[in-house]
């Protein structure tokens, strides 16, 4: 189906290929048309197997890690972004990349729309923790102190 878009629809000119694992990625990489990959983790073996990129959820907050393993193209880097994600995973994703975001001096609220979910208290504390946190793939040394409770925006 994708070969019959591609060769019917001449503004169709690439796509973000978030499956997992990446056997279920292979088959977009077909010729004319860009493939994105959109799981950090895979990056290494999409670009060696022709991916044109990444279009990451973590760059937004984290845009060093990502650029390291496009730029890179090894499997070491992809692995260091896809621990990073990880990390992440276990809270609201986006509201959690929002206060990164803020604490590292963007000025944006952590808030999100529904049906997406904010952080919570709890939630908040952890991810600032995990933030302070020198062994901690994310961690941001301008980030909040542990405790050091972000004031809702």
């Amino acid at each position: 189906m994708l070969e019959r878009l591609r060769d019917t629809a001449p503004n169709l000119a690439g796509l973000k290929v978030s499956d997992t694992p990446f056997e279920a990625v292979r088959p977009y990489l077909l010729g004319g048309l860009d493939v994105f990959i959109g799981m950090e983790g895979l990056i290494c073996q999409g670009l060696r197997a022709g991916a044109a990129g990444a279009v990451s959820g973590m760059a937004a907050a984290f845009p060093e890690l990502t650029i390291a393993a496009v730029r890179s193209g090894t499997p070491e880097a992809s692995a260091r972004v896809d621990r990073a994600r990880q990390a992440i995973q276990p809270f609201p994703f986006q509201s959690a990349l929002k206060a990164v975001l803020g604490w590292l001096g963007v000025p944006v609220s952590d808030a999100v729309r529904a049906p997406l979910r904010s952080l919570g208290g709890e939630e908040r504390r952890g991810l600032e923790r995990l933030l302070a946190d020198p062994a901690s793939e994310i961690c941001t040394p301008s980030g909040p102190a542990p405790g050091e409770d972000t004031p809702e925006r």
